[in-house]
């Protein structure tokens, strides 16, 4: 398809956007109908939402997910760009409206990957800063019971600095890569386990100067295609960082044989999605007390030291979940990425995908149709 062929004239958006970011838009679309939807809210008749009419002038379209009243490809017949606002993409992928679109639509599906990178990477290094000083624990025993700490209570010189920690990434995208810069610049050692087990260059959205283009950062990659490899990974990690995304392959990933695998001292971070991981053991493991004389670095106890979790399941939380207790976990409620930038970030990658679709050219972060490359 060649650049004329291609006009992107209607926008439309569904999601709440801050002033300057909406006048953004309308500066480079010549129309935009905005729906100011609170996005995964439960349905509420007095939120707006698009009309059909909305739906069949729409050329691109700006949200988070699929509208409840948008329930077949029919309803946009002029649809090249649908751009998210999140990284992840099953709540799109599985609704009706996306899985009646035809094998030969030309149209692009594409997220917003690489837009949380630095907020995450940087509730990554504080949330693990927190547990390996115990600022979390000392927090709550300082403000509730107002008693100076003795440093025998913390256990002496407690502190594992930075440089000492190995520190692995599951799956290397782009929170991943941004993740591994900031602790691989603190002196941390890198591992990162994927599919194939090996190096590959950063795609899609990338924001200068972050992250790792060349995916040289990891001392070494491990494989989830082997079991050896994928045990050995968390064997070796003092720090294992979760950010896989919720699909068929990585629900339950981390499951009793994994944190088993893992050391007594390490710490479990979960920013990917909490259906990644069997919950239950989790908390089996943070619970679990060293046995006498047991090296605090022992694996194959079902003892891990600590964890930092941004997302659960389910989410919200419920209150009887013991997570909110525990002493040895920094608890948040799936706000890592929330940027004051955020939506600033996201309309810069739908300018970069509509500038593309426009001269003819693949998206970036394509899920569904043409891809950069293509």
């Amino acid at each position: 398809m060649t650049a004329h062929q291609v006009k992107l004239d209607t926008l439309l958006v569904v999601t709440p956007l801050p002033d300057d970011v909406l006048d953004e838009l309308r500066s480079l679309f010549p129309e935009v109908i905005y729906h100011a939807t609170p996005p995964f809210a439960p349905y509420d008749p007095s939120h707006p939402i698009p009309t059909e009419d909305d739906y069949a002038r729409a050329d691109a379209f700006f949200g988070f997910a699929i509208p409840n009243n948008l329930k077949n490809w029919q309803q946009t017949p002029r649809l090249k760009l649908f751009q998210g606002l999140s990284a992840g993409y099953s709540h799109i992928t599985d609704t009706p409206y996306f899985k009646s679109i035809p094998d030969d639509a030309d149209v692009i599906f594409a997220s917003a990957s690489g837009i949380h990178v630095r907020t995450i990477g940087e509730h990554v290094l504080g949330t693990v800063l927190m547990l390996t000083h115990k600022l979390a624990q000392l927090h709550v025993t300082l403000h509730n019971e107002r008693r100076w700490v003795p440093h025998s209570e913390l256990g002496g010189n407690f502190i594992r600095e930075l440089s000492e920690l190995t520190v692995g990434l599951m799956g290397y995208g782009h929170i991943a890569r941004e993740t591994a810069r900031l602790f691989h610049s603190c002196g941390s050692k890198v591992l990162a386990l994927n599919r194939s087990g090996k190096p590959s260059p950063e795609t899609g959205f990338v924001i200068p100067h972050t992250g790792d283009p060349s995916g040289s950062l990891p001392a070494e990659y491990f494989s989830t295609e082997s079991r050896a490899s994928t045990l050995d990974f968390f064997a070796q990690c003092d720090v294992v960082v979760n950010t896989l995304p919720d699909s068929e392959a990585t629900r339950g990933f981390v499951g009793r044989e994994e944190l088993k695998a893992m050391k007594a001292s390490a710490i479990y971070v979960n920013i990917g999605r909490g259906t990644t991981t069997d919950q239950e053991a989790l908390i089996e493991a943070l619970k679990a007390m060293a046995g006498e004389g047991e090296d605090e670095h022992v694996t194959g106890t079902l003892r891990i030291g600590g964890a930092s979790l941004d997302v659960t399941t389910p989410e919200p939380l419920p209150s009887s979940s013991e997570l909110y207790t525990l002493p040895n976990v920094v608890l948040t409620p799936h706000m890592s990425g929330l940027s004051r930038l955020y939506f600033h970030r996201a309309a810069d990658v739908l300018k970069q995908n509509a500038a593309r679709v426009s001269a003819g050219r693949g998206g970036l972060n394509a899920f569904r149709g043409r891809g950069e490359d293509d």
